[in-house]
């Protein structure tokens, strides 16, 4: 009986720990944005909160000047209208860009690199 009891409060001290981050997780205040950069590819990955899908899209497809992402799950290797080319893999709360640098140009790059710091601010607006 006092092991069960012992049992029963660890787990209940372990759930009250727990609270706040689940709260977070909860409320869509859980976003994770990471860019990893070689001298041979630019990678962004962001996971967010899923209200927030529909306003990334938009800003993505504005940004490119075409409509790609707007109400569309993307997983592909896609050529843009200036000839950049990407893969792009985006879903409701995630968004995955990958460009390889010796396939574009450095305008290019640049330009899916602006797009990501885009992408980043529309995250971390309140």
């Amino acid at each position: 009986m006092k092991k069960l009891s012992y049992l029963l409060g660890l787990l209940l001290l372990a759930t009250i720990a727990s609270l706040p981050f689940l709260k977070k997780e909860l409320k869509g205040d859980n976003i994770k944005v990471s860019v990893n950069e070689t001298k041979e590819e630019y990678r962004f990955e962001a996971h967010f909160n899923k209200d927030k899908s529909d306003a990334v899209s938009e800003y993505m497809d504005d940004y490119l000047d075409q409509k790609i992402f707007e109400n569309a799950q993307v997983d592909a290797a896609m050529r843009l209208n200036d000839g950049t080319q990407i893969y792009a893999k985006t879903d409701e709360g995630e968004v995955k860009i990958r460009l390889d640098k010796q396939l574009n140009s450095r305008e290019s790059y640049e330009k899916i690199k602006k797009m990501g710091e885009g992408i980043k601010r529309i995250l971390t607006k309140k």
